[in-house]
């Protein structure tokens, strides 16, 4: 008897083990596109829908994921005859891809191209827009490929002290400029986490919570312009004035 309750004792926590381990894998996988909520089938990661899947609610996806939202490539059906092939990024549509509007008897009305921001932005890829900025003698900017949520803006003159004063007869130098302020105008939460200032270049850092982000900007010399970002990625805004 002793022989037998030294053997059962190990089988039952083996077993007991191997319960636990089925219950956290049959764990279902959560699906962050309310339209998409319903019934899931696919790869799966700390709980949410991650890898390749297909989820069906008031709409249907097939295509990969990431932390429950489209994600990637894939094929998004809003109905029978209406769905979206192409890229997407959390969860809305980015980059390029195909809207198809199924006609029985006749050819797909199809719209081609390139998305960002889940709007259609035409026969090219637009990340973003600035505006208000023709005090500047030249405007750049860089935008990653990869998803991310960083925002640096750096300013640059041939001279000038930090506060963007103009130059005087005097001699004092002026049109070292920096940026003073900048604003979320749709809602989203800007968070500066870093900054730099020299009499000839100024550089600032910002964290964006949501993405698309409208934002104005409010310059030491009170010029001010307009910065639209559409994709989630790390964005470098460089401005340049030959003063």
């Amino acid at each position: 008897m002793k022989f037998c309750l030294v053997v059962l004792i190990p089988l039952f926590l083996f077993f007991n083990i191997l319960s636990v381990n089925a219950q956290d894998s049959s764990q279902p996988c959560k699906v962050g596109d309310g339209n998409l909520v319903g019934k899931y089938i696919g790869e799966c990661k700390n709980g949410y829908a991650n890898g390749k899947g297909e989820a069906t609610g008031i709409h249907h996806y097939i295509g990969t994921f990431k932390y429950g939202l489209p994600n990637g490539t894939g094929i998004y059906y809003y109905s029978d005859s209406v769905y979206y092939s192409g890229n997407f990024q959390d969860g809305i549509k980015e980059g390029k891809g195909e809207f198809h509007y199924s006609r029985k008897g006749l050819p797909d009305s199809l719209v081609k191209g390139y998305w960002s921001a889940d709007v259609f932005r035409g026969k090219q890829y637009v990340t973003n827009k600035i505006s208000g900025t023709q005090y500047f003698d030249n405007v750049e900017i860089n935008a990653s490929k990869e998803i991310g949520h960083i925002l640096t803006i750096e300013i640059t003159t041939t001279s000038g002290s930090p506060n963007g004063a103009r130059a005087s007869a005097g001699g004092s130098p002026g049109f070292g400029l920096t940026l003073s302020d900048l604003i979320s105008t749709n809602g989203g939460l800007i968070t500066k986490t870093s900054s730099f200032a020299s009499s000839e270049k100024s550089t600032v850092t910002y964290n964006i919570s949501n993405f698309p982000a409208q934002l104005f900007a409010t310059l030491s010399n009170g010029e001010t312009f307009n910065l639209e970002l559409y994709k989630a990625a790390y964005y470098t805004v460089r401005l340049y004035k030959n003063k």
